[in-house]
This record gives C-alpha cells, structure tokens and sequence, in this order.
C-alpha cells in the first residue's frame, strides 16, 4: 500500500526568498490562467481551454527541485507545470493565439501542445495515457546516456485509468528508471468520480506496489508538502534510486473545460474546496501565521506578477500570425512518378 504523508511543515525552516518563490509560481499560474480565460470569452482564444485553476501546488512544488535539462511531460492542465518548468509567458500565450512568438511558431492554436526542449518540456501526445510510455522511453534513454537527469511525468486520476499505466509502470519498475510519476487527482475524468473508474477506490497510488515502486499520497494543494515529497522522490531517481509515484489530491475549480457546466458535481463541494482548500490562499495565511511574510510581501509579489502577465500578453499580441505556407513547414512526402 501507499505511504500516506502528512507533515506540518514550519515554513521558518525556509529562507524567505524560497517561500515568496514558491508563491510567485502559483501566482504566476494562476493570473496567467484566468487571464487566458479573459481572452477566449474575447475571442482572442480558439479552441479549448482547460484550466489549472485550484491545482497550482503540483507544478510550482514539484518543479522547484528540478534542473532545465531535466524532463516533464505536462497533463491536461499542463499550463500550471510549463509555467513551473519555466516556459516563457509570451509564448505559452503565443500558442493558443496562433502567433509565431509561440513554441509552436502559429501552429498551436486550439487544443495547444506546447514543447520547449530548452527548459526539458518535452509536450503532450493527441492521446491521453502516451505520457506513461513516453516517460519509460525518456527514463531508459537517460539511464543508457548514463546522466542524472529525472523525467517527471504528470497525469491525472481519469488517465490512470488508460491501459498504457500499466506497461509505463511496468518498464519503469522493470529497469529501474529515472521517473517520478505524479498524479493529480482532481476527482473527476471530465465527469466521471474516479471511484467509479478505479478498482482501487482510495488512492490511486496503491498501484505502484505491483511495479516495485514506491506510491506516496499527499495533500496535493499544499506546496510545501508537495515540495518536500517531489524533492525526496526526484533525488532518488538523480541517485539511481529508481522510480517513485506520487498522488496528490486536489481539485480543479472550474469545468473540465471552458464551458462545461460541471453540474456532476454539487456547488457546496466546489465552494467547500475553494473557500477551505485553496493552495495560494491557505499558502499565504500559514506564511503569515507563522511570521515568514508578511501582507506586504504578498502585495509585492501580485504586482510584479500582473505586469509579467500583461506585458507577456502585449508581446504576443504583437507577434504576426504565420503565413499560409506555414503549414509546408516540416512537411514531407516522397514524389510519385
């Protein structure tokens, strides 16, 4: 069975800078999120959005022991850990205008799969449930390259579900590779109870035990703990260690995407997460109580992270659309005579 991890961390055994960092990542997700919302009901936004709103601690907390050359493969609400990773704003912005400032140089407009080699994001598959055996195929290539690099691969409660879980795992137990898996669960794959889609109807980690890898389930939206569980596990895997698997139970605020309606699930549950178990409010206060920061840190902080926000949005609003012949870009096929 998984290790259930509870700590109550004293944030005095942090430097002040670390702290106000890892709130500045949540921040930063957060306020690029609703903004991004902003500009899809503007119709400056195609296609779908689905958003991190509520799941913030995963990223900024997993993220703060990683190096750029180390690898992640992002989930559906991937923006949180991109931005973690360290992917610039104005391209992530970018992408979903079909600007080429974007990673994709126009051509991610839409369902957006961002990849930035040069900070380790690797990108998303079309198909949910690829990141597992993608992950084992990044994992054993690092193990031949003989480096120290880690892939962390994130995934929520409904992809658990897919089959490829189980060979990623399987491989990764198998050869002993450099991976921390880590899912968020959020509860529901898109509408479904994750009780209603898991044998297993507790945690989803307890599956880890059949793949000789170490499961550990946490609170999801508290960053510190995320931070100390994803550090341990991400050493580890540095070291030889091998791979570890990680639950952290959250809950996303919004729909599955922008416009559901998400009346699966009752309104008291919703406001109960937001107003209780919000990881940037509940963050804030404990920095507070415990005499780490104070308002006017926080207050700081907000300001600088708007303007990174509406300058990233400026730029990308700047940058031109592509030209048709965009699409021929990378494009190959073989003549026939």
């Amino acid at each position: 069975m998984a290790e259930v991890v509870k700590r109550d961390i004293d944030p005095a055994r942090y430097d002040k800078d670390f702290l106000l960092g890892l709130y500045r990542v949540m921040v930063r997700q957060r306020t690029f999120d609703l903004n991004l919302i902003r500009l899809l009901h503007e119709g400056k936004v195609s296609g779908f959005y689905h958003s991190g709103v509520g799941q913030e601690a995963t990223g900024a907390g997993t993220c703060a022991s990683l190096r750029d050359e180390d690898y992640i493969l992002y989930d559906h609400r991937g923006c949180n850990q991109m931005i973690a990773k360290g992917v610039p704003l104005d391209k992530i912005y970018g992408d979903f205008m079909g600007r080429l400032c974007g990673t994709t140089c126009g051509l991610g407009a839409g369902i957006v799969h961002v990849a930035y080699p040069e900070k380790g994001v690797l990108g998303q598959s079309g198909t949910l449930g690829a990141c597992f055996v993608i992950a084992a195929g990044v994992g054993y290539a690092v193990k031949v390259k003989k480096t120290d690099q880690v892939c962390v691969c994130y995934f929520g409660d409904g992809t658990a579900a897919r089959e490829t879980f189980h060979g990623g795992m399987n491989w990764a137990g198998l050869y002993n590779l450099p991976i921390v898996f880590y899912c968020e669960n959020n509860e529901y794959g898109i509408s479904t109870h994750y009780t209603k889609a898991h044998a297993l109807k507790d945690n989803i980690a307890d599956r880890a035990d059949g793949y000789g890898i170490p499961g550990y389930v946490i609170d999801g939206n508290d960053v510190l703990l995320v931070y100390e569980v994803a550090k341990e596990a991400i050493e580890r895997a540095r070291s030889g260690g091998g791979p570890s698997f990680i639950e952290g139970k959250t809950f996303r605020h919004r729909g599955h995407f922008e416009g559901d309606a998400a009346t699966y699930r009752s309104q008291a549950l919703v406001e109960e997460w937001i107003e209780k178990r919000d990881p940037i409010k509940n963050y804030r206060a404990k920095l507070i109580a415990a005499g780490a920061a104070a308002e006017d840190d926080f207050t700081a902080v907000d300001a600088v992270v708007e303007k990174e926000i509406v300058d990233a949005i400026a730029e990308a609003e700047a940058s031109p659309m592509p030209e048709c012949t965009r699409i021929y870009e990378g494009l190959f096929a073989e003549g026939v005579v």
